[in-house]
């Protein structure tokens, strides 16, 4: 029976409501040991609805009531860096909503942070855990795709009744609009399916009215010959949201979603792909649970993280972007 890791959580928003704590509350090897929130009253309301049984202002006060283990990080962006060296003075495991911060030079001082504390810390880039986008990476690793030519993910939100609101229009806060809320998943789903390419030049141009982009486009080329392009939105005008990753190569493609995988063969074009029978949304679900499997694995020490430095570049990329978009040129890097 794995040893119980006591949780606490930072940050009282969406993210923590709607997604993390609806998980952690059914993993019996877990214990929420605290909701932390500047906003009291709200955080006891959260906590209440949870069953968890402290809340603080901070993780300083929190620490005076119990130990904890790891720490969940799901404040807004421009918080994410004091939370997280926060942690890593309570000499706690730390996971990281992402976008993780809004600079590369940040993410390097962060993880080094960690490394020099001995602990963990993880970027929540869940779509990696998605069935659909590791089957697509498996296919492509094993060359069933040939060589890949060109690759494009996009994360498309339809456009709501009530226009958005809160800390994400706050570019102090969020760092960016589209790009950097949808923007940073997609594109880091994109080069985490190709191993991390480098990306040696690239164009974006950012869309919509008001303090943050509302929409963007980005092209990139990538080492090795090969293609990539980003589209981002959050005023998609259909039913409902999309998000798509698509593979084109010399030898097949590959999709999703729906998922479907196509490689070519001595008798023709093969159909490989692998039996799937959930909806978006359980992908989606899913695909924090097995993030926290995995997080918690790296906690009781079973198995290492790794490096994280594909972070690191994954914002100095998105930094070019802002400039392309900024000073309308493409941007060598």
């Amino acid at each position: 029976m794995p040893r119980t890791v006591n949780v606490a959580v930072v940050g009282a928003g969406g993210a923590a409501q709607v997604v993390h704590l609806p998980i952690l509350k059914r993993l019996r090897e877990v214990n929420v040991a605290g909701l932390v929130d500047p906003d009291l009253a709200k955080a006891r309301t959260i906590a209440e609805r949870f069953e968890i049984g402290s809340v603080a202002g901070t993780l300083d006060e929190l620490a005076k009531e119990g130990p904890f283990d790891a720490v969940l990080v799901c404040s807004p962006t421009s918080e994410h860096e004091a939370g997280v060296l926060a942690a890593l003075e309570h000499d706690a495991h730390v996971m990281c909503e992402r976008p993780f911060v809004t600079q590369a030079a940040t993410a390097r001082r962060l993880i080094e942070a960690a490394s020099k504390a001995g602990r963990e810390l993880m970027v929540a880039n869940n779509l990696r855990y998605r069935f659909d986008l590791r089957a697509i990476k498996h296919f492509v690793a094993n060359g069933e795709a040939g060589d890949v030519v060109h690759i494009r993910s996009n994360w498309l939100n339809r456009r709501s009744r009530r226009p958005r609101r809160g800390w994400r229009r706050d570019p102090s806060r969020a760092g960016g609009g589209a790009l950097m809320d949808l923007g940073a998943q997609a594109l880091d789903v994109l080069l985490w399916v190709l191993d991390y390419p480098a990306v040696e030049r690239l164009s974006a141009r950012l869309h919509g009215e008001g303090d943050v982009e509302t929409s963007a486009v980005v092209h990139l080329a990538l080492a090795g010959g090969m293609s990539a392009s980003i589209e981002v939105t959050w005023e998609l005008i259909d039913e409902k949201d999309r998000h798509t990753v698509a593979v084109l190569g010399t030898r097949g493609s590959a999709y999703s979603y729906p998922l479907q995988l196509l490689t070519e063969t001595e008798s023709g074009v093969m159909d490989v792909t692998p039996p799937i029978d959930r909806p978006p949304s359980e992908l989606y679900s899913d695909s924090y649970r097995q993030e926290w499997g995995d997080f918690l694995r790296f906690v009781r020490g079973e198995q290492p993280l790794g490096s994280q430095e594909d972070q690191v570049r994954l914002l100095e990329v998105l930094e070019a972007c802002y400039a392309s978009a900024r000073e309308g040129r493409e941007v060598v890097l």
